[in-house]
C-alpha cells in the first residue's frame, strides 16, 4: 500500500512540474470527439484520430501562438475514412482541412476545439460531397 501511494505521489509531482510541459518528447494522448468519440494520438505536428468506425490523419500545415505560448491557433490538412456500418455503399473517404485552437489546462494537460470543412468521397451520393464537422477533445503530453 505505501508502495502505491509513493509511486502515485513521485507520478503527481513529475506530471505537475512546469519544466515538465516545456521539455515533454511532443506526445500526446488522449480522448476526443471528432468522427464519434475515440482516442487520439498527436506527435509534434502529426494528429491521429480513431474508433471503432472511423480514422483520421492530420499533418500541421502552420501554427500560431500567443506570446506567452499558451494558447495554438492552427491549421492542419489530412484525410479521413468512416465504415458505413452494414451497407459498404455508405462507406466514406475524403480529405479535410482541420482549423483549431488548443491552450493547455495544465502543464501537461492540453485542450482543443476545432472546426473540419471536409470533402466525403462515397458510393452513396447522399453521404458524398462538401460538409463541416467539429471536433474537441483533451491530451495528457508526455
Amino acid at each position: 500500500m505505501k508502495f502505491q501511494w509513493v509511486t502515485f505521489a513521485v507520478l503527481a509531482a513529475a506530471l505537475s512540474m512546469p519544466s515538465h510541459a516545456k521539455s515533454n518528447s511532443g506526445f500526446g494522448l488522449g480522448l476526443a470527439y471528432d468522427l464519434g468519440v475515440g482516442v487520439t494520438a498527436q506527435f509534434r505536428g502529426t494528429s491521429v484520430f480513431v474508433n471503432s468506425d472511423a480514422l483520421a490523419l492530420d499533418v500541421r500545415i502552420h501554427n500560431f501562438s500567443n506570446d506567452l505560448g499558451t494558447v495554438h491557433a492552427y491549421i492542419d490538412a489530412g484525410g479521413f475514412y468512416e465504415d458505413g456500418g452494414r451497407y459498404r455503399d455508405n462507406d466514406q473517404a475524403g480529405v479535410r482541412l482541420p482549423v483549431g485552437l488548443s491552450f493547455g489546462i495544465a502543464p501537461s494537460l492540453q485542450a482543443y476545439v476545432q472546426a473540419v470543412p471536409n470533402f466525403a468521397f462515397s458510393d452513396n451520393e447522399n453521404k458524398e460531397g462538401f460538409g463541416v464537422d467539429g471536433a474537441l477533445g483533451v491530451r495528457l503530453r508526455f
